[in-house]
């Protein structure tokens, strides 16, 4: 078995009008056994991803981009496991890139072994990310990169419902944003249909809710050995 020190390092980012510290739970799972991996969380704020405006997500690309080379730099690892919640799953896929995206080209291919996806809407058509989200499944349709090692995570915890409970309505909006089908099931934020990734290791969790902090999220601590095994 691998010691702690030769683990690659994991990076998360997080997803829309997210923060740092509603990852710091997960973090902290994946720092002790069985997984002894040291992790570092995108600092990205609420406030910056407010700023990010279709299709010019480079504020937090950029963010990502340094937060990977700081986690090789400081472990002296030669690749990451990269985790991406929500929106942070498409602007992982673009870091990954090879082609340039507005005159810069990440090749953070080079950097990552591994890439999840939980709860990613890879195919949507929201407003807000429609174009951006166009330009991720044309260029890097699917599991790209056959280097990389992806999986994509979704949860079904929830049946959308024009009249319902609170949770049922909320997510009927949220669907039908996303797929037009507000009817749909999925965690409550994003349809389990518009989260598989053709190639990818696909994965449905009964139950499994999408907003941090809720119970039985996807970085709840007794939901991540569902999707994060221990090697």
């Amino acid at each position: 078995m691998k010691s702690s020190q030769t683990k690659r390092p994991v990076v998360i980012i997080g997803g829309w009008l997210s923060a740092s510290r509603d990852y710091q739970q997960m973090a902290t799972v994946l720092a002790r056994p069985p997984y002894n991996r040291v992790v570092y969380i995108t600092d990205i704020s609420r406030r910056e991803w407010g700023e990010v405006r279709d299709p010019d997500f480079r504020l937090v690309i950029n963010i990502l981009a340094r937060t990977i080379a700081v986690a090789l730099a400081e472990t002296g690892a030669e690749k990451v496991d990269l985790i991406g919640h929500s929106s942070g799953g498409r602007v992982a896929r673009t870091y990954l890139g090879d082609k340039p995206y507005y005159q810069q080209v990440y090749n953070g291919f080079r950097s990552v072994a591994s890439l999840t996806t939980l709860g990613t809407s890879h195919a949507t058509w929201e407003t807000f990310v429609r174009k951006f989200g166009a330009f991720v499944e044309q260029t890097y349709p699917g599991a790209y990169f056959p280097q990389i090692a992806y999986r994509s995570v979704a949860g079904d915890g929830v049946r959308g419902r024009r009249l319902g409970r609170p949770e049922e309505m909320f997510a009927y909006h949220c669907y039908e944003l996303i797929t037009g089908n507000g009817s749909d099931i999925g965690d409550g934020v994003t349809p389990t249909r518009s989260c598989y990734l053709t190639g990818a290791d696909q994965l449905v969790l009964p139950g499994v809710r999408h907003i941090p902090h809720a119970p039985q999220w996807y970085g709840a601590p007794d939901v991540i050995g569902k999707w994060f095994p221990a090697e």
